[in-house]
């Protein structure tokens, strides 16, 4: 399945993000379009950046302390950060697309649904499939997401590097492209196809089931599990519990615990341990050394 979800996202990225997003009804706060057609001499340098024509979309929504932000994206770019004193979420999307007539429908859609801010991309329903794998079509919508420190995000992406700042409580279904995440303070669940992921500074737990790809978290005060189907996983300054639930191939590498170090099933890859207070708990054929 998550092999499916990720043949999906590439689709996306190159032509239109996300197939069969929901495309009810809404209300946009602010809505500037600038489009722009650059000229022939300087077509070639836009089109090795995907950015033929281009528009800009806003959106801002008032909030309070406790409301939540859900937040669903498509292909491109996604940074949140949290402000403080902030009492809005504010939204910046960037459109790129290489077809003029798709600017009308690609948008940035925000709206109050009880405690919820719900920020949603949509992207033209096109099916050009024979410019898409001759690699002509694209369209995507870079976010830039500012909402109060510390609120709470579920956020849902597709396609292209996440980076989150200053946040609470987390929760990210992404099928591909890098996460960083720095400075949240609440506990942060991650699914993840394929990506690298790098966390720090988190006051609350981590929890992460990944596909494929690099893990980095550090410095957690709370405990950290992981699910990993292939790549490296380092893990340092924890102050619970690190507990490696499957992980397929690469090397698990940890230093600092406080609580326990549990791998229950490991596959490939050498296993180190370092500083850990509590138990250490790891397959028979892989305790050497730590």
């Amino acid at each position: 399945m998550k092999s499916v979800i990720a043949a999906s996202a590439l689709c996306g990225f190159l032509l239109f993000g996300v197939p069969g997003v929901d495309h009810h009804e809404s209300h946009t706060s602010g809505h500037v379009v600038v489009v722009t057609h650059l000229s022939h001499a300087a077509q070639g340098a836009a089109q090795s950046r995907n950015c033929e024509y281009e528009a800009e979309r806003t959106v801002e929504l008032s909030v309070g302390i406790g409301d939540r932000l859900v937040l669903t994206a498509g292909s491109g770019s996604l940074e949140v950060v949290g402000r403080e004193g902030l009492d809005q979420v504010r939204v910046v999307g960037r459109v790129c697309t290489s077809h003029e007539e798709w600017i009308d429908e690609l948008d940035v859609r925000g709206e109050r649904r009880g405690s919820d801010a719900v920020i949603e991309t949509v992207y033209p329903d096109r099916n050009n499939w024979r410019d898409l794998f001759r690699g002509r079509s694209y369209a995507r919508i870079d976010l830039t997401v500012e909402v109060p420190a510390g609120m709470e995000a579920d956020i849902e992406d597709s396609s292209g590097e996440m980076n989150l700042h200053g946040l609470g409580n987390l929760r990210i279904d992404d099928s591909s492209g890098e996460i960083v995440i720095h400075g949240s303070s609440g506990s942060i669940w991650i699914d993840d196809s394929s990506g690298e992921i790098e966390i720090t500074g988190v006051v609350g737990d981590v929890e992460i089931d990944d596909g494929s790809g690099g893990i980095r978290v550090v410095d957690v005060e709370g405990s950290v599990m992981v699910s990993d189907g292939s790549g490296e996983v380092e893990v340092e300054s924890v102050t619970g519990n690190v507990i490696i639930r499957n992980d397929g191939s690469g090397s698990i590498e940890v230093d600092g615990v406080g609580g326990d170090f549990v791998v229950r099933n490991d596959g490939s890859g050498s296993i180190r341990h370092y500083n850990v207070e509590g138990n250490v708990e790891i397959p028979r054929n892989k305790r050497r050394g730590g």
